[in-house]
């Protein structure tokens, strides 16, 4: 494979793993909307049976995330095993030092994907993740066109 195919097989991957993520959060904001409706029919609106009803259905959303996120690992990485996925571009070694990661213009660029993905997915509070993300101008240079794939993942979790 050539890497202009690889990259074009790693994008499909990425926008698949991201519709996924997307249909989760729907599936889980549409749940939390029916528990909240059923508690305020039963006047229990402010209980904790709704916060830990809640809290269960927070905790099998971030797990099914995890999920997508880990098979979309195995499926890059089988993919650039297949092509010897190259460096993708790039050719400031010294452009990290004011990057919240590591960055190493010699990486692959699923590995440049996957740190600052990491960096980012690490954040408790998703809508500040996806406020620094957006200000990370390293970001947008190390990681390319796979930059617009980070913005969605994190855009799908807030």
């Amino acid at each position: 494979m050539t890497q202009e195919e690889i990259e074009r097989a790693a994008e499909r991957l990425i926008k698949e793993a991201n519709r996924k993520s997307t249909v989760k959060k729907r599936q889980y904001e549409e749940e939390c909307y029916a528990e909240e409706c059923r508690a305020a029919e039963r006047r229990a609106a402010r209980s904790s049976i709704l916060e830990n009803i809640l809290g269960r259905l927070k905790t099998e959303f971030d797990d099914a995330v995890a999920l997508i996120q880990s098979e979309l690992d195995e499926k890059l990485e089988e993919l650039y095993e297949k092509g010897d996925g190259g460096s993708g571009g790039g050719s400031d070694p010294g452009g990290g030092e004011d990057a919240p990661y590591e960055v190493d213009y010699s990486l692959p660029m699923r590995e440049r994907y996957i740190t600052v993905r990491d960096y980012y997915l690490a954040y408790e509070d998703k809508q500040q993740a996806l406020a620094d993300f957006r200000e990370d101008e390293i970001a947008q240079d190390y990681l390319g066109s796979y930059y617009s794939y980070v913005l969605q993942l994190l855009m799908t979790m807030v």
